[in-house]
C-alpha cells in the first residue's frame, strides 16, 4: 500500500511540474503588421462560393477613380489594415501582370482590387478565373460599392 502511495505521489509531482502548453504573457508584442488580414470567413471557400461584402469606399488615387468610377463590382485579392502592407501587395500583383488599385474602405481596410465591373456576373466570372489561374488567390472575393 505504501509503495502505491509513493508511486501516486511521484506521478502527481511529474504531472504538476510539466505544462502542456505555455501561457503567453499579457504584454507579449503583437505580430508584425506585414501579414495579410482576411476579413472574410476563416473556413475554406468552396470554388463556387464567392464571399461578398457591400460597403462604401474611396479610391487611393484620383486616376484610379476616373478609371473605375462607373463600376460597382470590385474583385478583391487582399485586405490590409496597414497601408504600407497594401502597397507591398499591390507591387507583388503588378509583377504578376495585374493592374491593381487600392480602395480605402469605410471600415478602415485598404482593399487591393485587381478588376472592376458594372455587372455582377462578369465580376463573378473574373473571381473564378483568378482562382483557377492563381491558386494562391483561392480566397478572392467580391466587393460591391454601396454608394452608387
Amino acid at each position: 500500500m505504501r509503495t502505491i502511495l509513493i508511486i501516486l505521489l511521484i506521478i502527481a509531482a511529474l504531472l504538476t511540474s510539466c505544462r502542456a502548453r505555455q501561457m503567453v504573457p499579457a504584454d507579449y508584442p503583437e505580430p508584425p503588421p506585414d501579414e495579410q488580414i482576411a476579413e472574410m470567413p476563416e473556413e475554406p471557400v468552396e470554388p463556387e462560393e464567392i464571399p461578398v461584402v457591400e460597403e462604401s469606399f474611396e479610391f487611393e488615387r484620383e486616376d484610379d477613380e476616373i478609371d473605375h468610377k462607373v463600376n460597382r463590382f470590385f474583385v478583391i485579392l487582399g485586405s490590409f489594415r496597414v497601408s504600407e502592407n497594401a502597397a507591398k501587395f499591390k507591387a507583388e500583383l503588378e509583377e504578376k501582370g495585374f493592374d491593381p488599385v487600392i480602395l480605402l474602405s469605410e471600415t478602415g481596410f485598404n482593399r487591393v482590387c485587381v478588376d472592376s465591373f458594372s455587372e455582377e456576373a462578369e465580376a463573378r466570372q473574373r473571381v473564378m478565373q483568378i482562382r483557377r489561374s492563381y491558386p494562391e488567390y483561392y480566397d478572392a472575393w467580391l466587393l460591391i460599392r454601396r454608394d452608387m
